[in-house]
């Protein structure tokens, strides 16, 4: 993928991995069901082969990543803020028949960890919302990496989310898709 920021003559790759059988999607920043998060950039996720089966031990597990122009300031309220609208936005777009939720449904808490290899901030933490297949009450375990890549002007802030313990091994394949993530700046190579 190839982004380029208006005015800039830099251009920035990267490469997020994709295991065999796991879905892919690709949206751009303002993201419609989230139009209030304030990035410019885009959004690559993938979906574990099981993210839709009900039985499956890597039921709505998945990694999203947040490739955006600049360094934004995040911090636990700014990401909390953030993942409540994504999920709350996330549901009401899928809502179709279901009935509409209680105000506030979607409640998110993550906190700074130890810094784990390659990131400039980590989180860990719980989201509780609706999930859409439902309409049932669901919770997420998220860890999040937040990556600077200065000399392009870009941050990638990558989002393992699944409602399994960290220790199941649908967490093994999120964690080797955050680690093979990469940037590749055209004008340093």
């Amino acid at each position: 993928m190839l982004c380029i920021e208006k005015g800039e003559a830099q251009q920035a790759s990267y490469g997020l991995p994709t295991p065999l059988k796991w879905g892919v999607e690709k949206l751009s920043f303002p993201i419609d069901f989230a139009p209030n998060i304030p990035f410019n950039g885009n959004e690559e996720l993938r979906f574990a082969p099981g993210w839709n089966n009900s039985k499956s031990n890597e039921y709505w597990a998945y990694v999203f990543l947040w490739f955006i122009h600049g360094k934004p300031w995040l911090h636990e309220d700014t990401l909390n803020s953030y993942l409540t609208q994504y999920y709350n936005g996330l549901y009401l777009s899928n809502l179709k028949n279901k009935t509409n939720p209680p105000s506030n449904f979607t409640k998110t808490n993550v906190k700074a960890i130890h810094r784990l290899l390659n990131d400039a901030e980590t989180y860990e933490g719980q989201i509780t919302t609706l999930d859409f297949l439902t309409g049932k009450p669901i919770t997420f375990n998220i860890r999040i990496h937040v990556r600077n890549y200065p000399q392009i002007n870009r941050t990638a802030i990558l989002f393992e989310v699944a409602p399994q313990d960290y220790h199941q091994p649908v967490w093994i394949m999120m964690n080797n898709i955050v680690t093979g993530f990469s940037v590749k700046d055209d004008k340093y190579y």
